[in-house]
C-alpha cells in the first residue's frame, strides 16, 4: 500500500459515546513564532489544545468531509483505523514526545527508532530513521507518526520517506 501522506490528521476524542473525532490540517499542527523559528513546547501544547476545541465530528461526518477532500473509501477507512490505533496507544500507557521518538524506542508494531536526523519536514516536523524488528527494513518517517507506524515492506504500512544521509 503506497498512499500519499494525507493533508489532515484525524484524532479520536476521549470519553465520547458515540465516538467523535477532530480533523486537523497538518499545516496547522506545528506553529512558528516567525518564519523558520519553531514555537516552544509550551506554546505548541497550548496551540494543540485550541485545535482540539473545534466542533467534533461523528464517523459519518468524518467520512463525508474526507470524501469531499477526494479520499477513497479505503483511504477513509485507513484514516479512521489510524485515529483509533493512535488513541489506543495514547490511552494504554503514559506517552510523551521524548518517549516515542527516543532512540531505541519501539512501538507496538515493532518499529524501532534508529536515529534522529537533522532534516526537517513540513511545519517543523523532524525526520527519524526507523527499523522494522520483524523484517529488518530501515526507512524514514516523521516523528509524529512513530508511535503508530507499520513497516511499508512486511506490515502494509504507508510509503516511507527517503532516508536522509548522516550529517
Amino acid at each position: 500500500m503506497n498512499t500519499p501522506l494525507s493533508d489532515v490528521v484525524l484524532l479520536k476524542l476521549p470519553g465520547r459515546e458515540p465516538e467523535q473525532f477532530v480533523m486537523i490540517g497538518r499545516n496547522e499542527l506545528f506553529p512558528t513564532l516567525a518564519p523558520g523559528q519553531p514555537a516552544s513546547r509550551e506554546q505548541w501544547i497550548a496551540h494543540f489544545g485550541q485545535l482540539l476545541q473545534q466542533p467534533p465530528l461523528s464517523e459519518a461526518g468524518v467520512r463525508e468531509a474526507l470524501l469531499r477532500r477526494g479520499l477513497s473509501s479505503r483511504e477513509i477507512d485507513d484514516q479512521l483505523e489510524t485515529a483509533r490505533r493512535k488513541y489506543g496507544v495514547m490511552t494504554s500507557q503514559p506517552t510523551s514526545w521524548e518517549h516515542t521518538t527516543r532512540i531505541g524506542s519501539r512501538n507496538p508494531d515493532g518499529q524501532e527508532i534508529v536515529r534522529k536526523t537533522d532534516v526537517g519536514g513540513p511545519a517543523g516536523q523532524r525526520i527519524y530513521v526507523l527499523r522494522c524488528t520483524v523484517c529488518g527494513h530501515q526507512y524514514a518517517d516523521y516523528g509524529f507518526d512513530a508511535d503508530i507506524r507499520r513497516c511499508p515492506v512486511c506490515q502494509d504500512g504507508p510509503r516511507a520517506l527517503p532516508i536522509p544521509p548522516d550529517a
